[in-house]
């Protein structure tokens, strides 16, 4: 679960790709291997609601299913990093699984437009 003052997903994913462009392709690995790592070690954290934090962004008050929202988070992380890694196959299975789920989650979304552009450009 991420609060306000928590560095998105998204920069660790860009700055990735602005690395690889600059011909640094050991540190761009880096970063999608980051992105892997972080998924897979917090995809079954049990999640807990912390009402007296007052970091807590106001969606969050809201109850909702925590553990679903931390595991579909934790499987677009895993997704970027392995589609950055060259892993299309497992890229999209984790995509499928997030959107299956989540229709409308963005980042799962560009992700597969994303996926689509690589292979229409033979990336």
């Amino acid at each position: 679960m991420r609060y306000y003052n928590d560095q998105p997903s998204d920069f660790i994913f860009y700055q990735g790709l602005t690395l690889r462009m600059l011909g640094r392709e050991d540190a761009a690995k880096r970063a999608f291997h980051k992105l892997v790592s972080y998924g897979e070690k917090h995809l079954f954290d049990a999640v807990a609601y912390d009402f007296f934090a007052v970091s807590l962004p106001e969606i969050e008050v809201y109850e909702q299913d925590g553990g679903l929202r931390n595991r579909q988070y934790c499987n677009y992380l895993r997704a970027l990093g392995h589609l950055c890694l060259g892993q299309e196959q497992t890229a999209g299975e984790l995509l499928a699984q997030v959107t299956q789920k989540e229709a409308g989650h963005q980042g799962a979304l560009e992700a597969e437009h994303l996926r689509g552009l690589r292979a229409a450009l033979g990336l």
